[in-house]
């Protein structure tokens, strides 16, 4: 804290480094590890500062209140921002689970009539997604009902056009 002090009063005065570093016969290094806060001035060094600063050495030292109280507000506010965040991603996953059991009862329901799987694969695959809990379930069962619906769809046009397996003799 001492260091963004000791920062804030000189640029309070418009003094570079260099410049408070010539008035007061002391390095410019030494100025600006006081400032990083890699090391900080003694005693004596302080009151010259602070004197040449025209500010108090109580004022270099003490802590910023304000600061503190903008920590804990933000800490606050992180927290309560996770927290939503955490009620979104559950919402999410529960949506996400509820859209693996609408996508497996679709797909079961094209067994009922076949040529509903040119509609529903393609809508169905899309909307699995890796991270589904039952991912794999969705793409093996879209897998067994597309070959049980094309078998289905061409028993039914062999049906229809009268070609595959059967023949008459009159």
């Amino acid at each position: 804290m001492l260091a963004k002090q000791l920062k804030s009063a000189r640029l309070n005065k418009n003094f570079t480094q260099q410049e408070v570093a010539n008035k007061l016969n002391i390095s410019r290094q030494s100025i600006s590890k006081w400032e990083n806060g890699s090391s900080t001035p003694d005693i004596n060094t302080l009151k010259i500062l602070a004197s040449f600063y025209e500010i108090s050495i109580q004022d270099l030292t003490k802590e910023n209140e304000n600061l503190k109280e903008k920590i804990k507000s933000n800490n606050h506010t992180i927290h309560t921002q996770q927290k939503k965040l955490s009620n979104i991603k559950e919402i999410l996953t529960k949506n996400e689970s509820d859209d693996s059991w609408f996508l497996l009862i679709t797909l079961c329901l094209t067994f009922l009539f076949a040529p509903l799987i040119f509609i529903t694969l393609p809508l169905v695959l899309i909307k699995n997604k890796k991270d589904n809990h039952l991912y794999k379930w969705i793409v093996l069962l879209a897998v067994i009902i597309t070959a049980v619906s094309f078998f289905a769809i061409y028993g039914w046009i062999s049906d229809v056009f009268n070609f595959g397996g059967t023949v008459t003799i009159e």
